[in-house]
């Protein structure tokens, strides 16, 4: 059993914090040692509190403070008048249910500044005795240093809510919004004396939301499973991942945004969502999906000549996989409905380069279905298409091709998985997906299950290093060209600013085993190929044909 201290400066803290210590205190491989800072915060007036902030900060500095903090408190009571979830980031509740007879009083020595702390000989000793294997940071709001780093076993774990490698300081989750980034990404480090360089032993970056306050909510609810997962699997492992490389660190540390950046922020954003709000309402536009194919293999397509596939009046298609049997291509997609709000898969004849015929609805459930994904084995056809409203990863058998399939079993129940594939790879089956710990992000984590046996009725196992890939911008499938004996190339899904699906990469796998992932870049896909679009993200083809989607803004009709 590890041994492991919850370093705090109250018992009352954030959901999110709450949330990993209830996960962690369920564990029966971990003993937990709360370890309350007494006098973090000492007991001042206004006065006080303000001259003191300026004789940190600066006048100038103080001022963007204080007006950062006006402006965005006015964002967060308008969104959260119209997104009740973003109450959850200012949500705090009490951690003394956790709590027995495990509890360790501090007293914290302030650095000058205030802006750090350190512990007297009589506190280390404390922690000392209590013989810890690791510390995590909880809420103590300020910078550790001295003998407490290095008082545990396997040191002190904290988060650093930014991508290190250019984010350093702070504010969390809002200097991606700024510069329009892609991403966010969090770290999570074993800390050492300098500001945001400790070892990093997991990174992850998530799609960025398209304001402030929604993305820091976003940036904190996806980033502290994280941590207990990480904890739970040191107790079972016995030890921690293996941290990245240092490199250079060459960015200065970001501070608070000035007046003027503060304005010019709120200025942009405020008619992102003017521009959203008359899109959806007054002109009715929506992201409409679209499919298109060409007669090629996909090394030889040029997307720009293929042929599109016709939406039907309230409905778009996307996520299309094809496959040819006998004389017959039949392209599988996602038909989504608007009045219905469901997918449901439907099967599409292409005939030659430019005909085709919409043969109908094959697959239809009571909840949302999307990414009909095909295999063969046996001679018999596969599909397992995109099921996570249902919470499982659905197996389905064709029965009399094209148009009747029958239901087969669960390969995976009470999980929040999207864009399943299955391949033979190497004398072994496997099953990559990504995955949701929130049931709010399915586009950061990929994990990989194999088999030994056949991916019918095998045991899937998990990958040694699940997750494969922590990243918003490659993790999502895409797609898959090639398969079986012949090279394998994953379509990987490349998210934008407050864009799902902006483009794609290709990327061929080098090397797959159980304790090994390895994949190489070899092209990437942009929206170019036709008048007017906003994005795409999804590419397939058999061979002979190449089916790929991509989206428009425009009116439902």
């Amino acid at each position: 059993m590890k041994r492991v201290g919850i370093l705090v400066s109250s018992t009352i803290c954030s959901r999110y914090c709450y949330e990993t210590i209830k996960r962690l205190s369920e564990s029966n491989e971990i003993e937990l040692f709360f370890l309350i800072n007494q006098k973090e915060e000492e007991t001042q007036g206004i006065y006080k509190k303000i001259v003191s902030m300026v004789k940190q900060r600066g006048i100038f500095n103080f001022f963007s403070f204080i007006f950062f903090r006006i402006v965005t408190k006015v964002e967060y009571i308008v969104l959260s008048s119209i997104y009740s979830d973003l109450k959850k980031y200012y949500e705090v509740l009490n951690i003394d249910e956790f709590q027995k007879n495990s509890n360790i009083y501090l007293n914290p020595i302030f650095s000058k500044s205030r802006l750090s702390i350190k512990y007297s000989s009589e506190d280390i000793k404390k922690l000392e005795s209590l013989e810890l294997d690791l510390i995590i940071r909880g809420n103590v709001g300020v910078i550790l240093k001295g003998k407490i780093l290095s008082v545990s076993k396997d040191g002190i774990l904290s988060f650093h809510h930014g991508d290190n490698r250019w984010n350093r300081g702070g504010p969390a989750g809002f200097w991606e919004v700024y510069k329009r980034e892609a991403s966010t990404g969090f770290i999570i480090q074993v800390l050492s004396e300098e500001l945001d360089g400790g070892a990093v032993i997991f990174r992850s970056n998530i799609p960025t939301k398209r304001s402030y306050i929604e993305n820091i909510s976003f940036l904190y609810q996806e980033s502290y499973p994280s941590m207990s997962n990480i904890v739970l699997k040191y107790a079972v492992e016995g030890y921690l991942a293996k941290p990245e490389k240092n490199i250079p660190y060459s960015g200065t540390i970001l501070r608070v945004p000035t007046p003027l950046e503060t304005i010019s922020y709120s200025i942009r954003t405020f008619f992102l969502f003017i521009r959203y709000f008359v899109n959806y309402f007054p002109l009715q536009k929506r992201d409409r999906w679209s499919v298109s194919f060409v007669k090629k293999d996909y090394k030889d397509s040029i997307l720009r000549k293929g042929i599109e596939i016709k939406n039907p009046s309230n409905r778009f298609f996307a996520d299309p996989f094809v496959i040819t049997k006998g004389k017959r291509t039949i392209c599988f997609v996602e038909d989504y409905s608007y009045s219905e709000k469901l997918g449901s898969i439907t099967a599409i004849e292409i005939f030659n380069e430019k005909e085709y015929k919409i043969l109908g609805t094959v697959i239809k459930e009571p909840f949302h279905l999307s990414f009909p994904y095909l295999f063969e084995y046996k001679d018999e056809l596969y599909m397992v298409p995109e099921s996570s409203k249902d919470k499982s990863i659905r197996l389905y058998k064709c029965i009399d091709f094209p148009l009747k399939w029958e239901y087969q079993k669960n390969l995976f129940d009470d999980i929040n998985a999207t864009d399943s594939m299955i391949f033979e790879y190497e004398e072994r089956w496997w099953l990559l997906f990504t995955i949701s710990h929130t049931g709010q992000n399915y586009c950061s984590e990929l994990v990989a299950f194999y088999t030994k046996s056949d991916p019918i009725n095998g045991k899937w196992i998990a990958h040694k290093k699940n997750p494969l890939i922590t990243d918003s911008r490659i993790a999502r499938n895409a797609g898959i060209l090639g398969g079986g004996s012949r090279t394998v190339v994953r379509g990987r899904q490349k998210q934008g600013f407050n864009i799902y699906g902006n483009s794609l990469t290709l990327a061929e796998i080098i090397d797959l085993t159980p304790s090994l992932f390895d994949e190489k870049e070899i092209a990437e896909i942009n929206p170019n190929f036709f008048s007017n679009l906003k994005g795409c993200h999804h590419i397939h083809s058999d061979g002979i044909y190449t089916v790929y989607d991509y989206f428009h803004n425009k009116a439902i009709k």
